[in-house]
Formats: structure tokens, C-alpha cells, sequence
């Protein structure tokens, strides 16, 4: 009875040089794994220490600036034209971290290819770990502030089971943002306007994005731009699940999902696209 396999077939399984080859690849892969993650932690750390050199408050401004934004939107929005939201300062923090963190992340990565030029002029450098720092190191800014928000919620409306979800949302918004930045940071240097159109979406979506009034509250007629915008979706889940208890509907959570995994596609897709034309652009 002849075998399911040839002698050629039996030879090349066990042939030592071809295994001996994979184990390498594999070796090879785990240490360009091991090397990308020391350069990301290295730049972190580099851009952290350069950010608060020198200042007298140190990692106090990592969260000062959105305490003061907390205490003059609840001026505005209790005093002044008040909205009667219930627990108001921690529906208001919850909002304003998560957006802070977004509008942060994605100006800081659109500038980051100017700012690191010896970088990106550097042979074999990753060029694309410099729009996801820049990322992640707001993502650091968003985690100190994180435990005030979390101490006042439990001197308010407490901290529910529903909480522990937080961090599928900080997740599914990091591929949004770094999905955006790695897609900004190579346009903005073929097209300088790219910094100054940020600027604008982003001063704009501050009004047009639920961080400081229910989405709720918003006219029918203008529900539909809510809808298509992840960053609405998020904040509004991330307030269900801190402040009441209560889970976000799958429509939410798949428009999140969604939006953040095609935003990181074609960020992916765009700095593939055009890295190799950026030193030129230098």
C-alpha cells in the first residue's frame, strides 16, 4: 500500500535546514516585536520627560488643564445657561477626558513627522510608531486624570459592575485615534492646510460632540450627525456604564467598533501608501 506522502514530501519534513530556517524567522519576528516595543516605550518616556522639563508643576499639568475646563463649563452650564443634568461635574469630567484625549491624540500625531524630522530621515527608523506615540503619550495624560474621575464617582453615584467594560472603550477609541493620526501625520506633509482643517474639526466637534450636555437634548433634525460620529457613541456609553449602571445599546457599540477598526485600516493603509515618500518631503 503506498503512502499518503512521497519520499520528496517525507524528505523536506524532516529536513533539519528547513526547520532550523522557520525557528529562526520565528526568532526573528519576536525580536522585531522585543525592538519595536523598547523604541515605543523609549520615545514615551523621552517625550514625557521633555514635556515637563523644566515646568514647576510637573505631571500636575498632565490633568490641570482639564480641571480648569471642568470648573468653567460648570459655571457656564449650572450658573449661566444651566442644563439640569443630574451629578453634572462627573457627567462633565467623563466627557471632557475622553474628548481631551481624542483631540490631543490627533493634533499631536498630525504635527509629529515635522517635529521628529531626524526620525523619519533615519534609515530603517519605524516611522510609524512616531503618530502612535505621540498618541500614547495623551493616553498617559488621560490615566493620571483617570483616578479623579473614578474618586468622584464614588463619592457621587458610586462605581457599578458596569465599569469594568471602561476599558473595551479606551481600547476601541485608541485604534480610532492612532487609526486617524497615522493616516494625518503623512498628509499633513504633502498638504500643509491638513494642521489647520484639524484644528478647525476639532474645535468644531468640541460643540458638536456630547461632552457637555446630554445627547438627548439635541433637536431631532440634527440626530442623524450624532449618529455617524464614533466619538458621540463613545462618550455616551462610557456615561452609561460609569455614572448609571447601564449597558450601551448594540447599535452604539457596533458603530464604535466599526468606526475605530476602519479609522486604524486606513490609517494603516495610508502611511503604508506614503512613507516612503516623506523624507523628500522633509
Amino acid at each position: 500500500m503506498s503512502s499518503g506522502l512521497g519520499t520528496g514530501a517525507v524528505a523536506e519534513a524532516i529536513d533539519p535546514s528547513s526547520a532550523a530556517g522557520e525557528v529562526h524567522s520565528v526568532r526573528l519576528d519576536r525580536a522585531r516585536v522585543v525592538y519595536l516595543r523598547d523604541v515605543t516605550l523609549h520615545l514615551i518616556r523621552r517625550e514625557l520627560a521633555l514635556r515637563h522639563r523644566g515646568s514647576l508643576l510637573g505631571w500636575l499639568w498632565s490633568f490641570s488643564p482639564a480641571l480648569l475646563q471642568l470648573i468653567v463649563t460648570q459655571f457656564l452650564f449650572t450658573r449661566v445657561i444651566p442644563l439640569g443634568v443630574a451629578n453634572y461635574p462627573v457627567f462633565l469630567l467623563t466627557g471632557i477626558l475622553a474628548w481631551n484625549w481624542f483631540a490631543g491624540g490627533i493634533r499631536s500625531a498630525t504635527g509629529v513627522l515635522e517635529v521628529s524630522r531626524n526620525f523619519v530621515l533615519r534609515p530603517g527608523f519605524p516611522t510609524f510608531l512616531l503618530p502612535l506615540v505621540a498618541m500614547l503619550v495623551e493616553l498617559v495624560d488621560y490615566l493620571i486624570a483617570l483616578p479623579i474621575l473614578i474618586g468622584a464617582l464614588l463619592l457621587t453615584t458610586g462605581v457599578s459592575a458596569t465599569a469594568a467594560l471602561l476599558p473595551v472603550f479606551i481600547v476601541l477609541q485608541l485604534f480610532l485615534i492612532a487609526g486617524l493620526g497615522l493616516m494625518l501625520a503623512p498628509l499633513q506633509r504633502f498638504f500643509r492646510d491638513v494642521r489647520q482643517l484639524v484644528g478647525m474639526v476639532v474645535t468644531l466637534g468640541f460643540w458638536l460632540t456630547p461632552v457637555f450636555y446630554r445627547q438627548r437634548q439635541v433637536p431631532e433634525a440634527f440626530k442623524p450627525l450624532y449618529d455617524v460620529n464614533p466619538m458621540a457613541h463613545l462618550i455616551e456609553a462610557e456615561r452609561g456604564i460609569l455614572l448609571s449602571g447601564t449597558l450601551p445599546t448594540l447599535g452604539s457599540v457596533a458603530v464604535i467598533a466599526l468606526s475605530s477598526l476602519l479609522a486604524f485600516a486606513g490609517g494603516c493603509f495610508v502611511f503604508s501608501a506614503l512613507k516612503y515618500s516623506l523624507p523628500e518631503k522633509l
